[in-house]
């Protein structure tokens, strides 16, 4: 708390105005005697005697007016030296005053440094003066290698040049060069402002890389559902041109033909629907509603949809499935055993068999399908259940899914509080498992 000043400093303020209006009232009675002596003047009234009557008065009120005048100005001298107890309040007030000041500096180097974007100061030719933790984290350098460094070598070839991130309209999306060499994509702001009467440029960068893969992945599966779209219907339009002719055909090509139409029709349909049901539950707009279900009935409805796809590439189904009660959307489980069945007939080679099985462990029920394909790698295994995700073999098969059956998939297990991997199929060839809740 502040302390209140001394009783003798309040009286030597109060002595100022009195004396002060003692000056002004002895200048007023002055100017009326000096006013009454002219005008007895004029008139010609004054006498001798009557003139020396009327300057006594004059000179004593210009020596009250000398005192009083004297006594004010060693008043205001002797005011003007702070007390020991003002001085200790200054003291007090200056050491608050800093204190305050050294808070708001701390607390905002403090959020430059753990904001989660990177934060850079340079002054106006470019030069790096500050350096907040999470810019170093980024760039992979630490605050003194990048101090009193170009901002513009801190970019791909150096490019661009400071002067054109002036003039640039922002956010940039550009490539930032890491310490390691590797290529870093970044969103990056420029503002300008002045500290300490100069002219200076806060830099703000976050990482760009997952949104910049996000669009690639994108670009990769318009292209991808192009293939899809346009292989089935060819083969459509090359199947209905046939029948069209009316050529000499007997019977049964015309019934193989309409059962190409029908399998490719199929699968456009697989593939339109992966994407609605991956865009719905992206939005959080799929729900599921779990009830006890038979998961034979689940197992035979799904083999009996891919039955088709696997009887063109000769490949056999096998369900080694007790009678079994778990908790599901039984709708949504077909959808996930389809895209599973589908993705091995897929990647199996002909004259081979798909196994379909279910192993009751504790509460929960692991439910399998394995093929005799080339199987997956442990690096494939680490990303195919991601968004667009495909094994490395997928590129040499024509007809290989658009990735987002697998995520699909994991997601649908997830809403159904399970679980789902890659193991190694007995054998040879991959397997996929997904456990559900008992009934």
């Amino acid at each position: 708390m502040s302390q209140p000043p001394n009783r003798s400093l309040k009286k030597e303020v109060k002595s100022k105005p009195s004396a002060k209006r003692w000056l002004i009232a002895c200048d007023i009675l002055a100017m009326l005697l000096l006013l009454t002596m002219l005008l007895r003047l004029v008139l010609g009234q004054a006498t001798g005697n009557a003139g020396q009557w009327l300057a006594f008065p004059v000179i004593l009120l210009l020596v009250c007016r000398f005192i009083i005048s004297q006594k004010a100005s060693k008043a205001g001298e002797s005011s003007e030296t702070p007390s020991p107890l003002e001085v200790e309040h200054l003291r007090t007030r200056v050491a608050e005053q800093q204190q305050t000041i050294e808070e708001i500096s701390d607390r905002t180097r403090l959020l430059l440094e753990n904001i989660g974007v990177g934060i850079l100061i340079t002054d106006s030719l470019g030069t790096i003066r500050f350096i907040g933790l999470q810019a170093a984290r980024l760039t992979g350098y630490s605050r003194s290698e990048l101090a009193d460094r170009s901002l513009e070598s801190l970019f791909k070839n150096g490019t661009p040049t400071f002067s054109d991130l002036v003039t640039r309209n922002f956010p940039a999306r550009l490539i930032c060069q890491g310490k390691n060499g590797e290529e870093i994509w970044v969103d990056l702001w420029l503002a300008q402002v002045m500290l300490e009467k100069k002219l200076c440029y806060v830099v703000s960068m976050c990482d760009a890389s997952e949104a910049v893969k996000a669009v690639q992945r994108r670009q990769e599966l318009i292209a991808q559902i192009t293939h899809e779209l346009r292989s089935p219907l060819t083969a459509i339009y090359a199947s209905l041109s046939i029948l069209t002719r009316k050529d000499k055909m007997k019977p049964e090509d015309e019934a193989n033909i309409l059962t190409v139409c029908s399998r490719n029709a199929q699968s456009m349909k697989l593939t339109i629907d992966e994407i609605l049901d991956y865009s719905k539950l992206e939005a959080g707009k799929l729900v599921v509603e779990l009830n006890p279900v038979n998961l034979q009935e689940i197992v035979y409805q799904a083999t009996e949809s891919v039955r088709s796809l696997a009887e063109s590439k000769t490949l056999s189904l096998k369900v080694e499935i007790e009678p079994l009660v778990v908790l599901a959307d039984s709708r949504r489980i077909i959808q996930v055993l389809t895209n599973l069945l589908s993705n091995a007939i897929k990647h199996s080679p002909r004259n081979k068999s798909l196994t379909v099985a279910a192993l009751t462990k504790g509460d929960r029920v692991e439910v399998s399908v394995a093929d005799q394909g080339a199987g997956v790698s442990d690096d494939d295994k680490k990303k195919l259940f991601s968004s667009f995700a495909q094994g490395d073999d997928a590129k040499a098969i024509p007809e290989s899914s658009s990735g987002l059956g697998l995520a699909f998939c994991k997601e649908i297990v997830n809403l159904h509080k399970g679980e789902i991997w890659i193991d190694d199929a007995p054998g040879g060839g991959a397997m996929f498992v997904f456990s559900l809740r008992k009934a």
